[in-house]
């Protein structure tokens, strides 16, 4: 994992290289802004899963083939004037001939209940290790590079590694 910010390495990363990027920016940041700057480092039958609140959907500037849901535990937080979102949206795009490996029928549903299992989350966003492993599981092979431009706990970084998957990944990790 790389301590830098992404968007100014960005021109670094070889154009059509990754087979597989999973985007979990901060969320109504303005990342929505670089999405074709990320796709360009797309190999032409790559794949994108792009996590958003429900609102940050429409500021996406294509229309994605399918829509994913992550349904998060419930929380106590308190909310003011708006419903509770308990929900993350998963935009999967995907070109030409992508990679899509069917499992266990009753694993492949749209919308994922995934929980993270530890006493204390390693990150703020952290989202649960098994949701990761279906997604890279489903959408990669062995030996794929999978990018992770805003890799938070390292999860992902993991997975890939459990997998057999290439990382490539980048988090800002400033010093406690």
């Amino acid at each position: 994992m790389k301590n830098q910010d992404v968007i100014k390495d960005l021109l670094n990363i070889p154009d059509s290289s990754i087979d597989l990027m999973i985007i979990d920016p901060p969320y109504q940041a303005g990342f929505t802004n670089y999405f074709n700057d990320f796709k360009k480092k797309l190999k032409p039958n790559g794949q994108i899963l792009w996590f958003c609140q429900p609102i940050e959907l429409y500021d996406l500037p294509e229309k994605p083939l399918q829509i994913l849901i992550w349904k998060e535990p419930y929380s106590p937080k308190p909310i003011r004037k708006k419903y509770r979102e308990f929900l993350d949206i998963i935009a999967w795009y995907a070109y030409e001939d992508y990679t899509f490996n069917k499992l266990l029928w009753n694993l492949m549903n749209s919308v994922f209940e995934d929980v993270v299992i530890r006493e204390k989350r390693l990150h703020k966003w952290e989202k649960p290790e098994t949701l990761m492993e279906r997604l890279i599981l489903v959408h990669s092979k062995k030996g794929d590079l999978i990018f992770d431009p805003f890799a938070g706990s390292g999860i992902i970084e993991n997975v890939c590694k459990k997998l057999g998957r290439k990382y490539l990944g980048y988090e800002i990790i400033i010093p406690i």
